[in-house]
């Protein structure tokens, strides 16, 4: 027993501790009786597994309840049913198989179906069609940073099987118009799929404190499916996501089922097998423990925590890429070498992303902050060690020399924070190239 605590000891010095200093990776609410409540279920249940619902029943019942929670939400009927997944990726590979097979029932499977979607999609809609043989069209986002509507709708066509929009997209924090895409995807027979991970658990929270939403769920007629990931702004711990369809008969599209092995009849309804009970039931509690109330109380602490900030950053020179419609801020300075600024808060503790400039949409380097409760707590202190970094950073200009951060990134030396940075000035097979072979590396 020494020797396991020993080396889990050891492991967690290697983590960074979570103390309210993140916008990025973590949502921390503060609230340590959900965490407790959350971990004792994710314990209670992480030895029972759900790739056979007929023997552990609880999954079935811990699914329908956290499903039920998210559907009314998101304004959906009796029809519309949902699936518990291990994350978002794994619920908009779902969507994207469902849409698929849908497509290929109508069209044969010789037609290469089409995934038409804007330039700020998640990269996991790339790595879906990668999987499932879909060809990715990308459109143009507006200088709203949001879909391009009449990019989508030039972009749409016959071979369509899905188009794919935000709610809100990652980089930038903006909704995309889901009521306009959802005519364009009507009219050419395409399913339309909203990648709520994000926003899914927090953006009707935000309406009903008043706030401007854009309609993006299942009031909007042509939305075929969504994603919320229940371990986002749905504070369960790791490794819980929804994605949530119109109706069965689409939802039927995403289940895999083998009946011709001689051992046990082969059912999947996500695209793992084996799976812990464990992710879901601390899902379960987590919403349990919070209930709707609990939830309307963490969204109106997470939008003190995102004015404080955005208002203190403002008085620095900072200011927002497009509107504030989410719990991410995505703010740049064009007096401000924003790598200094990343790095001189990175050493007071602050972890955030640094996005790269997109030359063609005149967007500069950035910051990223996805804001969560806990920042309530620690918002005037992330402004204060932000006036000191501007003005540490002000004058400064940090130099990458290509072969010395190659050198640094492969020794574990560098900090992340340059890496965009860096991939700016690769080639783009290159860069990824070089991104296998340094995980490959960082795993021997």
């Amino acid at each position: 027993m020494d020797r396991v605590e020993m080396g889990l000891s050891e492991a967690e010095k290697l983590d960074v501790m979570v103390t309210g200093r993140f916008f990025a990776y973590l949502y921390e609410t503060g609230d340590r009786g959900l965490k407790e409540v959350a971990f004792k279920a994710l314990v209670r249940f992480y030895d029972k597994n759900m790739l056979d619902f007929t023997v552990y029943r609880s999954a079935v019942f811990f699914e329908k309840e956290v499903v039920g929670f998210a559907r009314r939400l998101l304004h959906g009927d009796e029809e519309v049913a949902g699936t518990f997944t291990y994350g978002g990726t794994e619920s908009i590979m779902l969507a994207v198989l469902a849409a698929r097979n849908s497509f290929w029932k109508r069209r044969g499977r010789d037609v290469v179906p089409e995934l038409v979607a804007p330039f700020t999609i998640h990269p996991a809609f790339f790595k879906a069609a990668h999987y499932l043989g879909l060809r990715v069209r990308l459109v143009d986002i507006d200088e709203r940073k949001k879909a391009d509507v009449e990019a989508i709708k030039e972009a749409v066509g016959s071979d369509t099987a899905l188009v794919a929009v935000s709610a809100p997209n990652w980089p930038y924090g903006t909704v995309d118009p889901v009521r306009d895409v959802a005519e364009v995807a009507a009219d050419k027979g395409a399913y339309l799929h909203v990648d709520a991970c994000v926003g899914g658990f927090i953006l009707p929270f935000f309406e009903r404190l008043g706030l401007d939403v854009p309609p993006f769920d299942f009031r909007v007629e042509g939305v075929s499916s969504v994603s919320a990931d229940v371990h986002k702004y749905g504070y369960s711990p790791k490794g819980a996501s929804l994605v949530l369809f119109r109706n069965a008969e689409l939802k039927k599209e995403s289940i895999f089922v083998d009946v011709s092995n001689p051992g046990y009849i082969f059912v999947n309804t996500a695209v793992l097998s084996s799976r812990s009970v464990g992710p879901l039931a601390a899902a379960y509690a987590t919403i349990s423990y919070l209930g709707e109330e609990g939830y309307l109380r963490l969204a109106r602490q997470l939008l003190e925590a995102r004015e404080k900030i955005l208002t203190g950053l403002r008085r620095l020179g900072f200011e927002p890429l497009g509107p504030v419609e989410s719990p991410i801020l995505s703010l740049a300075n064009p007096e401000v070498d924003l790598v200094q600024y990343t790095l001189e808060m990175r050493r007071r503790g602050w972890h955030f992303h640094l996005q790269r400039g997109v030359a063609r949409y005149n967007i500069p380097v950035n910051i990223h902050l996805a804001v969560s409760p806990i920042h309530s707590h620690t918002a005037d202190e992330f402004v204060k060690d932000s006036e000191e970094a501007v003005e540490a950073a002000k004058g400064r200009r940090a130099e990458v020399r290509l072969e010395e951060v190659l050198r640094d990134v492969a020794a574990g030396k560098v900090d992340s924070s340059v890496v965009p940075i860096l991939v700016d000035m690769l080639d783009p097979e290159f860069a990824v190239a070089l991104v296998k072979q340094l995980v490959v590396e960082i795993y021997k």
